[in-house]
């Protein structure tokens, strides 16, 4: 058993291997089955260490309730604590939007429903482009 005292968070973002690799390329070499395997291993070798998966909501990309009907067949396969629910920060050139808020709150409800335990992060700073995404894509 290693002894380590960390929370492990996983930037998930979208919870099938096609939507992932279109946001997140690395998934070619890290598909949801080896995340899986990789988290299992991982909460079996530091005992008890909390997992939390992070998940933003883009507008008609991954917020649909199929959506959390995956995202909830993820969390069931490993020992996820929380689901965070990361608030979207348009930027300029990006293809994606923030979702509808009536969206939001409904894939909220859904997984907890469905007893996820889920939170959502709001963003601050966004009002003058400093939220968490933005200040990197300013020049």
């Amino acid at each position: 058993m290693i002894k380590v005292k960390f929370k492990l968070a996983l930037s998930l973002h979208a919870a099938n291997d096609a939507k992932r690799h279109e946001i997140m390329p690395i998934n070619d070499t890290n598909n949801i089955k080896s995340l899986i395997d990789a988290l299992n291993y991982f909460y079996k070798h530091t005992k008890k260490n909390e997992i939390t998966l992070e998940y933003i909501l883009f507008k008609n990309f991954n917020d649909s309730l199929k959506d959390a009907d995956e995202l909830i067949k993820i969390y069931r396969q490993i020992p996820a604590d929380l689901v965070n629910l990361i608030e979207y920060n348009p930027i300029d050139f990006a293809k994606f939007e923030k979702p509808e808020e009536e969206k939001v709150m409904a894939f909220m409800e859904y997984l907890e429903k469905h007893r996820v335990n889920a939170r959502l992060r709001r963003s601050r700073g966004k009002d003058i482009d400093a939220a968490c995404g933005q200040l990197a894509n300013k020049e």
